[in-house]
């Protein structure tokens, strides 16, 4: 009966350590170094992760339980989600063939812009070179309109001038006439 009674103490000792043990473990470190492979690790609350590659994703059980039976109904090729699988994949097919059309459109527009843009711009040039002949050819007929100007005025202080030599002849003139005529009434009577 000693021996009995001297296992059973052991067996409560040993119970006691492995419960003091995990009771101590809720704050455990573990480090996750290995991002090369497909690792599933077990951590509680309180513990502590350090994650020492780029990311890694985290999962509770419920969400790890959800993952598990669809992986498992996939492996088992369940009529229903060997349909869905289908399915999505159709639906990518088609977005990808969208896609493709979206792009056969986008490059159609894009044509038609550059060829817009190459258009407008030799419009551009072709239109300031003309503005430009344009402006040349009004400065040209300015200065011919400002030179002829120039001649109009000195033509006509030219006439103004001839004008009044002619008035001077014509009085010179009356004035030998007037002078002439009263030598002859003088004269003659």
């Amino acid at each position: 009966m000693k021996t009995i009674n001297l296992l059973r103490c052991l067996f409560f000792i040993v119970i006691a350590i492995v419960a003091a043990s995990h009771c101590f473990a809720q704050n455990t470190i573990t480090t996750v170094n290995d991002s090369t492979g497909l690792h599933s690790y077990s951590a509680f609350k309180g513990d502590t992760l350090l994650i020492a590659y780029d990311s890694a994703f985290i999962m509770n059980k419920f969400t790890h339980k959800l993952y598990r039976d669809n992986y498992l109904r996939v492996q088992n090729k369940d009529a229903s989600t060997k349909s869905l699988i289908t399915n999505y994949e159709n639906l990518i097919q088609l977005q990808d063939s969208m896609l493709k059309a979206k792009e056969v459109y986008y490059q159609q527009l894009k044509t038609n812009f550059d060829s817009l843009v190459t258009t407008s711009t030799t419009f551009a040039d072709r239109t300031d070179a003309n503005v430009t002949a344009i402006n040349t050819s009004l400065a040209t007929v300015t200065q011919q309109l400002n030179h002829v100007n120039a001649l109009l005025d000195d033509s006509l202080e030219k006439l103004k001038k001839q004008n009044q030599q002619k008035l001077k002849v014509a009085l010179g003139g009356f004035a030998v006439g007037v002078g002439i005529t009263g030598l002859i009434f003088l004269v003659a009577n």
